[in-house]
C-alpha cells in the first residue's frame, strides 16, 4: 500500500519507520534538519515543505495513495491537508488533532473516511485504565474493549516465584504471552520459570484479569486521591476525567500563567503553583498521602525525578510521562512505578484504524520490541477452516486469544478460525512479516 505521512515528528517517524518494511512510504515535513536526518535513517520518500501546500501534495501524489496520515504539530496544516486529501479521493485519512476545541465543530472534518485522533483523549483514557488496574504495569486495551492486555511484575513476595508457568494450571479466562527480562521479550513455554523481577504478558477480559492480583499477590487498595504535575491539556484533561469519577485530585505547575487558567477552568480541583522537584512543595499538593502521583509535563527528567521524590515521601503510587524511548528501561530499573509514552500511545490509536488486508497492528509493546496484531477472520482468510495445529506460526509468536460471537476463546490446537472470528496475536518483530503473511487475505 501507498501510505502519506504529513510530519515526521516524534509519532510520524515511529509510523514511518514501522511501516515501511511492508509498504510504500511517503513523508512530507518542512523541517529541513529532520528531513535530512531521516534520510539517513529511512528508505523512504521523503518530500520538504509545509503539507498544506496543495504543490507538496500533488507532489506526493496524494490521489495515488491508499491512506493519509496527518500527524505533524500543527492542528491546522492536519486539517487543511485532510480536507485535500478527502476531496482528491483519499479512501482512508487519519487525521491528529491536539486541540479539542477543534473537536466541537465536527462538520469541519465530516467526511466518509476520515478519523480524528485527539492525543489527549487517548491519554487520558490510558491513565484511567491505569488507575483501575493499580496492580498492572502497563495496559492496553484491543477488541474494541473487549479484550485487555496487562504488562505484571512479578515480585518477591509473589506466590508464583519459582514457578514454571505449567504449573499454574491451563488458561481458561486468561493467557499469559510473554515474559520481558532484563529488557528482553520472549515469548514463553509451559516450562518457562518465573523470577522476581519478570514482567509478564497477560490477555483476557478486563473483569477475569482482575483476579490475577490475587495469584501475583500485589495490594489493590482503591483510589480516592490523586496529584497531577502539569497543567497543560492533557493534565487538565486528566484532572477533569478523575474528578468527574469522584476523585479529589489535586493540579500542581511552576507556571504562574498556566496555574492560574487552570483554577478558573477546574472548580472541584485544587490547583498549586511550584516546583515539582521540589520537596516541600510536593508536601504542600500532599504527595506525602496520595493514592496516586502523575507527572505529565513534557520534560522526562523532571517527571522522573519528581515521582522519585513523591514515592519516597510516601505516595503509593507514580505515573510518568515519557518521550524518549530509551527511557523505558531506566524508569523501570529506578523504581517509579509506571510510565507512558504519548509517541507510542499515539501511535497504536493509528495502527488500530489502519486494518491493512483485514490485519490491524494495534499495540506496538516496550517501544516496538514485540507487537499485537488483532485479525478480522473473513472468506479470504487463508487460515480460515484450518486448525491452528496445522498451521505453521513462526518461532517468537503466539496466537493469544480469539473472540467469537462476543464469546473468548483460549485457543488450542484444535481450534479452527471461522468467519467473523477475531483472532489476536501476540508477535516478536522477527516473526511478523511471517505472521502476516500466514494470516493475511
Amino acid at each position: 500500500m501507498r501510505i502519506v505521512i504529513l510530519g515526521a515528528g516524534q509519532v510520524g517517524s515511529f509510523l514511518a519507520k514501522n511501516l515501511s518494511y511492508e509498504h510504500e512510504i511517503v513523508i512530507i515535513e518542512k523541517d529541513k534538519d529532520t528531513v535530512e536526518r531521516l534520510r539517513e535513517l529511512l528508505d523512504v520518500l521523503i518530500i520538504e515543505g509545509d503539507g498544506d501546500n496543495p504543490l507538496k501534495l500533488k507532489e506526493a501524489e496524494i490521489e495515488k495513495c491508499d491512506i493519509m496520515l496527518a500527524v505533524s504539530g500543527d492542528d491546522k496544516t492536519n486539517i487543511m491537508a485532510s480536507s485535500w486529501s478527502a476531496s482528491v479521493g483519499v479512501p482512508k485519512i487519519i487525521v491528529r488533532i491536539r486541540d479539542r476545541d477543534y473537536l466541537d465543530y465536527p462538520k469541519i472534518l465530516e467526511r466518509p473516511k476520515v478519523y480524528i485522533v485527539n492525543p489527549g483523549a487517548i491519554m487520558a483514557e490510558k491513565i484511567i485504565s491505569l488507575i483501575s488496574s493499580p496492580y498492572a504495569w502497563k495496559t492496553e486495551t484491543l477488541a474494541m474493549g473487549k479484550i485487555k492486555m496487562l504488562k505484571l511484575k512479578v515480585e518477591e513476595s509473589s506466590p508464583i516465584v519459582g514457578n514454571r508457568l505449567k504449573d499454574l494450571g491451563p488458561a481458561k479466562a486468561w493467557i499469559f504471552v510473554a515474559l520481558s527480562k532484563n529488557g528482553e521479550i520472549m515469548i514463553p513455554t509451559g516450562e518457562t520459570r518465573l523470577e522476581a523481577g519478570n514482567y509478564i504478558f497477560a490477555l483476557g477480559v478486563p473483569d477475569v484479569l482482575s483476579k490475577l492480583k490475587e495469584l501475583f499477590n500485589v495490594e489493590d487498595s482503591p483510589v480516592k486521591s490523586v496529584v497531577i504535575v502539569g497543567c497543560g491539556r492533557l493534565g487538565l484533561g486528566v484532572a477533569k476525567a478523575l474528578s468527574e469519577k469522584g476523585i479529589k485530585v489535586k493540579l500542581l505547575d511552576n507556571d504562574p500563567k498556566r496555574a492560574l487558567i487552570a483554577a478558573e477552568q477546574m472548580h472541584n480541583v485544587l490547583v498549586f503553583k511550584g516546583d515539582a522537584t521540589d520537596t516541600e512543595t510536593l508536601k504542600e499538593a500532599g504527595a506525602e498521602s496520595a493514592d496516586y502521583f502523575i507527572a505529565l509535563t513534557g520534560d522526562d527528567e523532571n517527571n522522573v525525578l519528581s515521582a522519585l521524590l513523591a514515592k519516597n515521601l510516601g505516595a503509593k503510587r507514580t505515573t510518568v510521562l515519557y518521550t524518549k524511548p530509551d527511557y523505558i528501561d531506566v524508569i523501570e530499573a529506578i523504581g517509579v512505578d509506571r510510565a507512558i509514552s504519548v509517541r507510542l500511545s499515539v501511535a497504536n490509536e493509528i495502527l488500530s484504524l489502519l486494518h491493512i488486508g483485514g490485519v490491524a497492528q494495534v499495540a506496538l509493546v516496550e517501544e516496538g520490541r514485540a507487537e499485537v496484531i488483532e485479525v478480522d477472520i473473513t472468506q479470504k482468510s487463508k487460515i480460515l477452516g484450518k486448525p491452528l495445529k496445522n498451521i505453521d506460526f513462526p518461532e517468537g509468536s503466539i496466537v493469544g486469544i480469539v473472540l467469537r460471537h462476543n464469546e473468548v476463546v483460549i485457543p488450542r490446537g484444535d481450534y479452527v478460525p471461522a468467519i467473523d472470528d477475531k483472532v489476536i496475536i501476540f508477535t516478536l518483530p522477527e516473526a511478523l512479516k511471517k505472521v502476516q503473511k500466514i494470516v493475511g487475505q
